[in-house]
């Protein structure tokens, strides 16, 4: 027997994008309903570091009072040829001064929480299998639950009016409705451990811009180490997947190369690992298209929407969730479903040329020579990497003047680049 269910929208994914489009969704008084394939708590590929930015949403999520006692930061430390500079997160913008540190399979569990308390219905132990289309049009999915989480167990079919689709890199869901990442823009690749560490209560997260292979050949990525505040410390690698020639290359020996090279001061032991460090992809720069539909719009990574300046999927996620949830309350408010193309717009403007930047930027990074002498520049200049740190944070304020002029003068440059990307 087949369980069905008919809702105002429906959520696939119960990631931070997932989630916070539900929270919102149903903060505007819309029945939701969320489902997500994993039991609660889940492990993903994650260096736990919230920025300043992804705090803000969450606190205006209401979360303020249950994350009081998370690990916070205040800056961080960026580290290159021998040469380090601490920083502070810059607070002249409408966010906080710090950023907060939790394990994602808290954090996601949080935000599950979070939608439920708001009115949604989140189902976890759910696979959604297949769209259902009727006559060109988006009705729904059918799924199975496994009775394992929060959902129903055996065949369902779930119709709504709304779809937001948030089911991740992969996104089956979205790729059976037509979307496709870009092969041309660069995707991340990233690996990640917890060690025990004694210096897990530091108030700076740390990254060291010299990455090298074994061979000690230069490679374009970072390696970071940011303290959990329990214990431990979250120590993994980022890298571009592909630009110039890289060769591939094994993440698990450059994790392995890597903690052999964290700064002393760390004093991390490789035998102290938690457990097997996880890895996998990080689509970027806003590389899947069409990120909406008729009564459909993606999310959080399955929408590419992973910063290509640093590698941070959930500031951008709790954002595109928020804006989703808007433009569909407001297509039911109103009755007007083209106000989902407000969505596009809306990620132009607050997303779309600062990514084009980034595709920029990590096309110079593929380049050793070029990254070598740029990240040896910046080090040594407080006002550039200052500079550096709000522009890769997307901290910037447009209103400033002096140092972020230079951002504004980047990005109208940006915009007259032919984007072969695409």
């Amino acid at each position: 027997m087949t369980t069905q269910r008919v809702t105002d929208v429906l959520v696939v994914g119960g990631g931070p994008a997932g989630s916070s489009a539900a929270y919102w969704a149903a903060t505007a008084g819309l029945n939701v309903l969320l489902l997500e394939r994993e039991v609660m708590p889940r492990e993903r590929v994650c260096g736990d570091a919230l920025t300043p930015k992804a705090a803000g949403q969450l606190y205006d999520m209401g979360l303020e009072e249950d994350t009081k006692e998370l690990h916070r930061h205040f800056g961080l430390r960026m580290t290159a040829r021998g040469h380090s500079i601490d920083l502070d997160w810059p607070g002249d913008h409408d966010h906080p001064d710090h950023g907060l540190v939790i394990r994602r399979s808290r954090l996601d569990t949080l935000l599950n929480s979070n939608a439920v308390r708001a009115g949604a219905e989140v189902w976890t132990g759910v696979e959604v299998k297949n769209p259902i289309i009727e006559y060109g049009h988006l009705r729904g999915c059918q799924a199975v639950g496994t009775g394992a989480g929060t959902g129903p167990e055996g065949a369902l079919e779930v119709r709504a009016k709304f779809v937001i689709i948030a089911d991740g890199p992969i996104s089956n869901f979205g790729r059976a409705l037509g979307t496709a990442r870009s092969r041309n823009y660069a995707q991340g690749l990233a690996i990640r451990g917890y060690f025990q560490c004694e210096r897990h209560m530091e108030n700076q997260l740390e990254l060291v811009f010299d990455l090298r292979n074994k061979s000690g050949d230069e490679l374009p990525g970072y390696g970071w180490v940011f303290p959990v505040g329990d214990g431990t410390v979250n120590v993994g690698v980022g890298l571009l997947s592909h630009h110039f020639g890289n060769e591939a290359i094994s993440l698990e020996d450059l994790f392995e190369h890597w903690v052999s090279q964290i700064p002393s001061h760390w004093e991390i032991n490789s035998e102290h690992i938690e457990d097997k460090p996880l890895s996998g992809r990080l689509p970027m720069g806003g590389s899947v298209q069409p990120r909406s539909g008729p009564n459909w719009l993606v999310v959080g990574d399955a929408a590419g929407s992973v910063n290509p300046f640093n590698g941070d999927g959930v500031e951008p996620a709790l954002n595109n969730g928020r804006l989703a949830a808007s433009v569909i309350s407001s297509a039911i408010a109103t009755g007007d479903g083209l106000e989902l193309r407000k969505y596009e717009s809306d990620l132009e403007l607050t997303y779309d040329r600062y990514y084009k930047l980034g595709r920029i930027a990590t096309k110079t990074l593929g380049r050793p020579g070029l990254m070598r002498k740029l990240t040896l520049l910046g080090i040594q200049s407080r006002v550039v990497t200052e500079l550096a740190l709000r522009i890769s944070s997307n901290l910037i304020n447009n209103d400033a003047g002096g140092t972020e002029s230079v951002y504004q003068v980047a990005t109208q440059l940006a915009r007259l680049v032919p984007d072969r990307d695409k």
